[in-house]
């Protein structure tokens, strides 16, 4: 397997705003317009339509970029009962992103959550979770430039 960049460091949180008023108010971060999504997710347990808000800090906060995730309960981005946040993932731009969740499964570090195009392939994103390290995040590196573009004021990518 070649190298993927790692990129950010994804954490779920109870109350998203409160999160974001938190980070800003006592460390400066400065964060990107938050986000909702509806998606058909697969996780281990079968198909479930995650709904979730999120927002990244901008690359002016710092190079180490903070992904803030807020789910309902039995959504992949729940931080559990009583928690008010938890270290998610860390998350890795990749060039051949289906290819290397296939990798990963077939080495033993099964996918948790992904969306699947119409052969089972993850496309866009896909969560692993390593044996013996964190939760990692898959992401398709095509989706870079209008990431980055977003960061910098536009729209968020979509698709």
């Amino acid at each position: 397997m070649t190298f993927i960049e790692g990129y950010h460091v994804g954490i779920v949180v109870a109350d998203l705003d409160a999160s974001c008023q938190e980070f800003s108010d006592l460390l400066g971060v400065r964060f990107a317009e938050q986000q909702r999504r509806d998606l058909p997710v697969t996780t281990a347990e079968g198909p479930v339509q995650a709904r979730f808000r999120f927002t990244y800090s901008l690359p002016t906060s710092g190079p180490a970029l903070i992904e803030l995730i807020e789910g309902p309960e039995g959504s992949p981005w729940w931080p559990g009962e009583g928690v008010a946040a938890a270290l998610h993932h860390v998350g890795f731009w990749d060039d051949e992103l289906p290819a290397t969740s296939q990798q990963l499964d077939a080495a033993g570090v099964p996918r948790e959550a992904a969306v699947l195009d119409d052969q089972g392939r993850a496309r866009g994103f896909a969560y692993h979770q390593l044996r013996h390290g964190p939760r990692i995040e898959l992401v398709d590196a095509a989706r870079r430039p209008s990431f980055n573009a977003w960061l910098a004021g536009g729209s968020f990518p979509q698709g």
